[in-house]
C-alpha cells in the first residue's frame, strides 16, 4: 500500500512516518503544509524554516505547499492537493500524526475520503506519557520550538529533550492539566535525528518571548549533516 505522510518535522509526524515504514507501508512522498496563520488549528507552524531540508533529511520525496490559511478553506484545499498527489504517486492512503485532536482527525479523514484515499492515524489516543518515553527510547532526538503554557521557560527552547527532562514535563502536565505529549498546543517540536532518517538536522536560532507563558525558538540557520 502506497501512503503519503503529512509531515511537519515535529515529533508526531516523524514518529507516525516511522511506524508506517516499520509496518511495511510504502511511502513515496511526504506532504508538508505551511500555513500563514501562526495559530493554525490544523498545521504546525514553528519549524517551517527547515521545510526545504525535509527531503534530504528523510530521503523521501517531499512536497512543500503553502495553504490559504483560512480555516474554512483548509479542508477543501487539502483535498485538492491530495487528489493531485494521488494521481502522481498512485497513492492508496495518507498518514497523519493526529494524537488527540478530533478537529485534525476529522479534517484529514474527510479530505482523504473525498480524494479517494484511506486515512491512517497510528498515534491516535496513544498514552501521552508512554509515547514520549518511546520517542526517547527509540532514538528520536528533538527540541522544543515553542511553548504556550505555564511551567515552561525560555531555557527549554532549542535544547535536545533527554530522558531526564521527561519527568519534569510530566510534572508540568499534572500541575497545569496539560497533555504530557503537548497535544493541546502546549509546545511544538522539531526532530533533528530519527532511526530511519538518512541525515541529521542541525539548527541554530534565538528565543523570542511573545507574552506571558508564551515563547518561540526562531530558526536562524538550518543544515543537514
Amino acid at each position: 500500500m502506497r501512503v503519503c505522510c503529512l509531515f511537519s518535522g515535529g515529533k508526531d509526524s516523524s514518529f507516525s512516518l516511522h511506524r508506517m515504514l516499520l509496518s511495511g507501508f510504502e511511502v513515496p512522498v511526504l506532504l508538508t503544509l505551511r500555513s500563514p496563520d501562526p495559530d493554525s488549528w490544523l498545521y504546525q507552524t514553528p519549524g517551517m524554516e527547515a521545510s526545504h531540508l525535509f527531503q534530504g533529511l528523510t530521503g523521501i520525496d517531499t512536497r512543500v505547499v503553502d495553504t490559504p490559511g483560512e480555516k474554512d478553506l483548509e479542508g477543501v484545499f487539502l483535498t485538492t492537493v491530495l487528489e493531485d498527489l494521488k494521481e502522481e504517486f498512485e497513492l492508496d492512503a495518507i498518514c497523519s500524526g493526529a494524537l488527540l485532536s478530533d478537529y485534525q482527525r476529522m479534517i484529514f479523514s474527510r479530505s482523504a475520503r473525498e480524494a479517494g484515499l484511506i486515512s491512517y492515524t497510528p498515534l491516535w489516543r496513544k498514552d501521552g506519557r508512554r509515547y514520549m518515553e518511546n520517542l526517547v527510547e527509540h532514538g528520536f532526538s528533538f527540541i522544543l520550538l515553542s511553548y504556550a503554557s505555564e511551567g515552561f521557560s525560555p531555557s527549554d527552547l532549542g535544547r535536545v529533550v533527554v530522558k531526564e527532562e521527561l519527568s519534569r514535563f510530566f510534572s508540568i502536565s499534572e500541575r497545569w492539566g496539560t497533555h504530557p505529549a503537548f497535544e493541546g498546543g502546549e509546545a511544538e517540536t522539531l526532530v533533528l535525528e530519527a532511526p530511519l532518517y538518512e541525515k541529521k538536522l542541525k539548527v541554530t536560532g534565538e528565543v523570542k518571548e511573545q507574552g506571558h507563558c508564551r515563547a518561540r525558538f526562531v530558526l536562524k540557520e538550518v543544515k543537514l549533516s
